[in-house]
């Protein structure tokens, strides 16, 4: 958990430096629906690249991530395909800066990882007698929360035109299922952190 923090605070610091700080009181520019997203941690792999396209009013936020996983975490290295949407409720903007904050946005995943040592069921593992894992190493499904900072650059630049740096915060079905049969475990043992950023044309 320590190293994973270490690594996000170091890749959230450098992103932040990179944005644009602006305070400019032109007109909000129009984003484009099509968005991509290098994300890390947080149940993907410990990178993942991928993109969607927003709905609902741009409230919505469905795409796919393809993720690694490193062999020092693994045992073997793997990929993480996972399908996410992220809801966000409101967006305010700063004053009459381009800046945008979204205090709580949530969402939720489903991943697939690949590689010999994950599997879809027990049975067809090959591996283990019948019932002795109940559960698919392969797949998982997980929720969750965190806030956003939105910046709205000008469309005539080279720059994404709305570029989001987001955190989250979250868990999954077997996190929460080993929660509740095993009494030791704590808050933070079945919690995972990810962030990452976002940017449209």
């Amino acid at each position: 958990m320590g190293l994973k923090r270490r690594l996000l605070l170091g890749l959230l610091a450098s992103i932040w430096v990179a944005l644009p700080v602006q305070a400019q009181t032109d007109a909000q520019p129009s984003a484009g629906p099509f968005f991509l997203t290098l994300h890390f941690a947080g149940g993907t792999g410990l990178v993942a690249l991928g993109g969607g396209y927003r709905v609902a009013h741009q409230r919505l936020e469905p795409e796919v991530l393809v993720g690694y996983l490193p062999a020092k975490l693994a045992g073997r290295a793997a990929a993480v395909i996972t399908l996410k949407t992220t809801y966000i409720p409101f967006s305010p903007r700063l004053g009459q800066s381009r800046w945008e904050v979204s205090p709580v946005a949530a969402g939720g995943w489903l991943s697939y990882t690949t590689g010999q040592q994950y599997f879809l069921t027990n049975n067809s593992a090959g591996r283990y007698r019948s019932g002795y894992y109940w559960w698919s190493s392969a797949v998982r499904v997980g929720a969750f929360v965190g806030p956003r900072l939105t910046h709205l650059g000008h469309p005539s630049t080279p720059r994404p035109s709305r570029q989001t740096l987001y955190a989250e915060l979250g868990t999954n079905d077997l996190y929460l299922v080993s929660a509740l049969t095993n009494r030791s475990l704590k808050l933070p043992d079945i919690l995972t952190l990810g962030g990452g950023l976002k940017g449209s044309w």
